[in-house]
């Protein structure tokens, strides 16, 4: 994140069961003067009140299971028996987006460049269907640029790979954050997933073991024919107003991003105001800002006077109370719609 005179800031088991033959009295005492009955009349009715001794035990147990889980009459389509998720999930409302926030237990998420063995095969599961048309990719008229990250020149906290990239977890900013992704497509259990990475709009493929899942209906959007964002919840405006964006020779790009992390500023009258809502994009017209990567990035201002103009090198700037609501209410991996 960086504009032009701008400085960064810190981007037990169960017991094993009786045996039902010990301590079973004889089911037939000899009473005074009585025949002993025949052998195998004594042997039928034993076994006969052997199997009454475990049917009853079953019946019990299997009434303890539906009355404290009734669910359990009706399989569930989001499990299998051994408990892995399956391709099916719950529909996700076309106002709402799936995110994947990396667990704490997993230090280095491994992200695959290349789709799993088992992607093909699985049944897919849309996951986000947006009822907004996707703004169309800048970079598609554009020569293309160095990727970042390299194996060769990794960014701090991202880095190539030989299957595809790792990320640390949590994330390089301050303060620490859990790395995020947006969800575009579920398989069995792989998902499919926007990165922070150059080319913009690069997806890659991560186990479902390795995130938990969420969904939001928050959203941003930026229309730079008008220098104009606006923020949602749902289909409701909850923030309006209008912003600084790129440059002619060093211009915003344009396409589906969404937000990485949301950065408190060290000086809230700085140049990046309050906060910074670092996003997955980088800039498609330089390769690197005086401060590191050339990461996009919606951030306050200290020139309100230049609102509704195009002189950043490539982020947005809003004003600092609307960038301010912005990073209390919105959550990491809220889409971000840039349209040109």
């Amino acid at each position: 994140m960086h504009d032009e005179g701008e400085s960064q800031d810190s981007l037990a088991g169960p017991a094993s069961p009786t045996n039902p033959e010990q301590n079973t009295p004889e089911p037939f005492q000899r009473a005074a003067r009585a025949e002993k009955p025949p052998p195998y009349i004594r042997v039928t009715n034993f076994r006969l009140a052997v199997v009454a001794i475990v049917g009853a035990v079953l019946v019990a147990g299997l009434l303890a299971v539906l009355i404290a889980r009734p669910e359990a009459l009706y399989p569930s389509s989001s499990k299998e028996s051994n408990g892995r998720p399956t391709t099916t999930v719950k529909e996700v409302a076309s106002d709402a987006s799936q995110i994947a926030t990396t667990k704490p237990s997993v230090q280095v998420l491994q992200v695959l460049a290349n789709k799993p063995p088992t992607w093909d095969s699985a049944k897919p599961v849309v996951l986000y269907e947006s009822g907004i048309t996707i703004p169309p990719s800048s970079q598609d008229g554009l020569d293309p640029r160095v990727p970042l990250p390299t194996t060769e020149e990794p960014i701090q906290g991202r880095r190539a790979t030989a299957e595809g990239w790792e990320f640390d977890n949590p994330g390089p900013y301050t303060p620490p954050q859990p790395f995020t992704m947006a969800v575009t497509e579920r398989r069995g259990d792989w998902l499919k997933v926007m990165l922070p990475l150059r080319p913009n709009h690069t997806e890659g493929y991560v186990s479902i073991r390795d995130v938990d899942l969420s969904t939001t209906r928050y959203r941003i959007e930026v229309d730079l024919s008008e220098n104009l964002l606006r923020a949602f919840d749902g289909n409701k405006i909850v923030a309006q107003t209008q912003v600084v964006a790129g440059a002619a020779n060093t211009q915003t790009p344009t396409g589906l991003f969404y937000v990485t992390d949301i950065v408190p500023q060290k000086n809230p009258a700085g140049a990046y105001g309050p906060f910074a809502l670092a996003t997955n994009g980088y800039s498609e017209m330089m390769d690197v800002f005086a401060t590191g990567a050339p990461v996009v990035a919606l951030h306050g201002t200290n020139t309100p006077e230049k609102l509704g103009t195009n002189v950043s090198n490539g982020c947005i700037r809003v004003p600092n109370e609307i960038i301010t609501q912005l990073a209390e209410t919105f959550p990491q991996g809220t889409l971000v719609f840039l349209q040109p």
